[in-house]
């Protein structure tokens, strides 16, 4: 299991393939607590979270294909 660091975490101290997820759930925070917010861009908002997290898991599953040795370079660059 992967441990992430919190979510108040400043951007600049995250590595660069946690950032899309963090800075994305970041603005459906802000989104969510401002009151004049549009659901159309909250909606987008929360897309934007759901790609970035399918990106990370794609990412994370080849990392461990790759490290049981069951993946080969090539395929490792495709992630």
């Amino acid at each position: 299991m992967v441990k992430v660091p919190p979510w108040d975490t400043p951007g600049w101290r995250l590595a660069r393939e946690l950032r899309p997820l963090y800075a994305g759930v970041n603005r459906v925070h802000e989104l969510e607590a401002t009151p004049g917010a549009a659901p159309v861009e909250i909606a987008s908002a929360q897309h934007a979270v759901a790609v970035a997290a399918a990106e990370l898991t794609r990412l994370v599953d080849a990392m461990r294909l790759f490290e049981a040795g069951r993946a080969t370079v090539a395929y490792f660059g495709r992630a």
